[in-house]
């Protein structure tokens, strides 16, 4: 399937604001036209108040727009840190966290828990209550590994699952105590997944059996003999199975040091795993790889052609899901936010950062509020009449070591020929905040009476 050479009415683009921004076109699955704006503003996280909280002041530079992906050192086969700000348009907001995991007083320990939180700012109304948008804990824990037991403690294990009749199944596999850690970087790298590779010219080649093997011929030579990979994180640790273990003879190898606090690592899961069992969900606060799972399922049903027009080119499946642009874990994605949002980090800076207290438990703890304010779109046609197009937060990067909090801001408009014209603003005054709400209120308004008249 594709598209035939779409014309898409232009637009001229006029930001006000003194922040980057740009204006681009794209289609939908279906073929539509529609013109994007993206805006980005960075923040600097402030010392701490002495009710706790930090504030935040825009940058003195001007904070670019990513028109590729980030990843960990830069390195293209990593983990990504930040995705490119030019997806075409997202339904929920990411909320992003780059950081390193610090023991509580930074003390080193065996393990410790990190948490993340995000709410509604309902607390400063005594009409609303606070909505609970995002909490998420993980945990962080030293280096570990699984270990293949000895023969005397299996043969040991058997008589239980012959006294139990086979309601206990002594595994063959342990998890080590972890070692006592004071920081971890919180990415995928720890997190639970990994490949399994052996190249046709490494020790224990010889000895993966024929279905494994990956096929070869002279026209396509494969330089592994076997790989085979985690789909939902390539680059963890824990990932593999019984013919790698096999053809290595390896009876050791790292486990994961990151994991949900709800969902710890097990030797019995693992071993389950050896056979092909469903993998535990990669715990982490960073973006989804576009070609993970389950995030590449959204792409949709891609249908190959053999011939293609001279004007037409790819078009997106029919059933592509524009949930495909979220890159967040799909526990840290919520609602749109609008600004005056909380945010708490636990155990995610170090004891002495000086925008963070200390809790009663001895954990480190990052306090702010999203600023109020609004990003919109004047667009108007050639009588010079205004459509308001209000942008959406539908990014959040924040990154405590840096002690910087990056906003990104879209919104769409459908490319009407009638629009000539489209110009960004951005506003911080409360009465203009409210005055640009009644305006978006009665514009949404008018649209839905003159659909009303034109039904009768």
């Amino acid at each position: 399937m594709g598209y035939a050479d779409v014309p898409v009415p232009g637009i001229v683009f006029d930001n006000r604001t003194p922040y980057t921004a740009l204006q681009f076109d794209a289609l939908d699955q279906h073929g539509a036209a529609f013109h994007v704006f993206v805006a980005k503003i960075g923040y600097q996280i402030n010392p701490r108040g002495s009710d706790g909280l930090s504030t935040m002041t825009p940058l003195d530079e001007v904070v670019e727009l990513n028109s590729e992906d980030i990843h960990v050192d830069g390195k293209s086969d990593a983990s990504v840190l930040e995705e490119s700000d030019l997806a075409p348009f997202k339904p929920r907001c990411d909320v992003i966290i780059n950081a390193t995991a610090h023991a509580p007083k930074g003390n080193p320990v065996e393990q410790f828990v990190v948490g993340l939180s995000v709410e509604t700012p309902g607390r400063a109304s005594p009409s609303r209550s606070s909505e609970l948008l995002i909490k998420k804990s993980l945990v962080v824990c030293g280096t570990r590994r699984f270990k293949y037991k000895s023969k005397a403690v299996r043969m040991l294990q058997w008589p239980l699952g012959i006294l139990t009749l086979g309601a206990i199944r002594p595994g063959s596999w342990r998890l080590s105590s972890p070692q006592k850690l004071s920081s971890l970087r919180l990415i995928y790298e720890y997190a639970y997944g990994g490949q399994c590779r052996i190249g046709r010219e490494e020790r224990g080649a010889k000895y993966v059996s024929a279905r494994n093997r990956l096929p070869a011929s002279d026209d396509f030579p494969q330089p592994d003999i076997a790989h085979e990979a985690s789909q939902s994180n390539p680059v963890g640790l824990g990932f593999t199975r019984n013919w790698y273990l096999k053809a290595l003879r390896c009876k050791s190898l790292p486990a994961p040091q990151v994991s949900y606090l709800s969902q710890p690592i097990t030797a019995r899961q693992f071993q389950a795993c050896l056979n092909d069992g469903p993998d535990p969900v990669p715990a982490g606060m960073g973006p989804v790889g576009r070609a993970w799972q389950p995030r590449r399922a959204l792409i949709g049903d891609i249908k190959e052609k053999s011939e293609w027009g001279p004007d037409e080119v790819p078009a997106l499946p029919e059933d592509f899901d524009f949930g495909y642009w979220n890159c967040a874990p799909a526990d840290q994605q919520c609602p749109y936010l609008k600004g005056e949002e909380r945010f708490t980090l636990i155990n995610l800076c170090t004891p002495d950062h000086p925008a963070a207290t200390v809790d009663g438990n001895g954990s480190t703890v990052l306090r702010f509020d999203l600023p109020r304010q609004a990003m919109f779109i004047l667009a108007a046609n050639a009588s010079t009449q205004l459509t308001v197009l209000p942008l959406v937060i539908d990014t959040v990067i924040v990154s405590p070591e840096t002690r910087r909090v990056d906003l990104v801001w879209r919104g769409c408009l459908a490319a009407d020929p009638s629009l000539v014209e489209s110009r960004l603003m951005h506003i911080t005054d409360n009465a203009q905040i409210e005055r640009l709400e009644l305006l978006i209120q009665q514009q949404s308004s008018e649209l839905d009476d003159t659909a009303t008249l034109g039904k009768k």
